[in-house]
């Protein structure tokens, strides 16, 4: 894919990014991975573009110039990272409802392969202090933790249903599939990280969601098709800023788990083999469609549907803006009638 390749064979290299982005997906469009979507398609001459945009920062990245510049800013970014987490006590952190049953993983830098890496972190991060070890001792660039709990966090297997589930299952030597594929429950998490251009535009789409989440429970107090699976949501759920230009808004304590006996039944009938996966993932998508409503409210839905996604964890570092992911409340926006602005704190050192 870098420059020299694409001179030789521009259609060639275009193939390439056809196969991988043949679409201009909408913003809303939530298909973006499958590409199965009725989003308009890339023409021939948009396709050559965007292959030889790529073929000049293949290039790049390549020369020995970047790869030193790279190689040093990361280890910098590194040095501020320790030097941060070194300074801080265990009350400032934060962890997630249940972290004993939950994965954590670290997005580290590493030096050798020139290249950041994903670690599983092979620990039980009951208790802060567990945290703050690792966080010293490794200085991620990300940190990020499950929104479901499982019975086995660290050994989280391969999704069933996907593609290939049982050849990785097979490859990975684990015979267990319950074992490794058994899901405890999942909270409610919606991730206002989508097509922000800065972060008072992902605190307007928070204003939005949050009047909507809350016109939802009004909704399921009288009836409606959500009101199910609703049960127990809190008005007052807790809002993160991601350290970029996203927020998260989580109802932390929801859990389908806890829905009308009935419903639970009604639908595990038409789910015999999803088990509580499905359940859990059909509750969201119902969420999920009557959100949809709002033309304007674009959200990466994945996060809210999908019971093996991951999510920043409040209190670490953003690696790309070195500011702290945090909880936040109302008084960290400057609310007007017409919009919200986000005051956001320096970045660490």
């Amino acid at each position: 894919m870098d420059l020299p390749h694409f001179v030789l064979s521009p259609s060639k290299v275009a193939g390439i990014m056809k196969s991988r982005f043949p679409k201009r997906h909408h913003p809303a469009c939530d298909r973006k991975g499958q590409n199965d979507c009725e989003c308009h398609d890339y023409s021939s001459g948009a396709l050559g573009m965007m292959a030889l945009r790529e073929s000049f920062r293949k290039s790049q990245e390549l020369s020995p110039l970047y790869r030193r510049k790279r190689r040093l800013e990361h280890r910098l970014k590194v040095k501020r990272i320790r030097a941060y987490y070194n300074s801080i006590t265990e009350a400032e952190l934060w962890l997630p409802k249940d972290a004993g049953f939950r994965q954590f993983r670290f997005f580290l830098w590493d030096d050798k392969q020139e290249r950041i890496v994903v670690r599983v972190i092979k620990d039980n991060f009951r208790h802060k202090r567990t945290l703050l070890k690792w966080l010293r001792r490794l200085a991620p660039l990300h940190v990020y933790y499950t929104t479901s709990a499982w019975l086995n966090p660290q050994g989280i297997g391969p999704d069933p249903k996907g593609k290939h589930g049982k050849a990785k299952m097979k490859k990975k030597g684990w015979t267990l599939s319950k074992y490794h594929d058994t899901m405890l429950y999942q909270g409610l998490y919606f991730d206002v990280d989508y097509d922000n251009a800065d972060y008072n535009e992902g605190a307007n789409m928070m204003n939005r969601l949050l009047l909507n989440t809350i016109q939802m429970f009004m909704q399921s107090r009288r009836g409606s098709r959500t009101r199910y699976f609703l049960a127990g949501l809190d008005k007052t759920p807790m809002m993160v800023f991601s350290g970029s230009k996203g927020f998260h808004l989580i109802f932390e304590d929801w859990d389908s788990s806890r829905l009308n006996r009935l419903e639970l039944m009604r639908y595990k009938a038409h789910m015999e083999k999803d088990g509580t996966q499905g359940f859990h993932s059909n509750a969201k998508q119902s969420i999920v469609t009557e959100l949809k409503g709002d033309s304007e409210l674009l959200l990466d839905w994945e996060v809210t549907q999908d019971p093996r996604r991951i999510i920043r964890l409040p209190g670490t570092v953003h690696g790309k803006t070195m500011r702290l992911c945090k909880v936040v409340t109302k008084d960290d926006f400057d609310i007007s009638d017409k919009a919200w602005t986000f005051k956001a704190d320096a970045p660490i050192a």
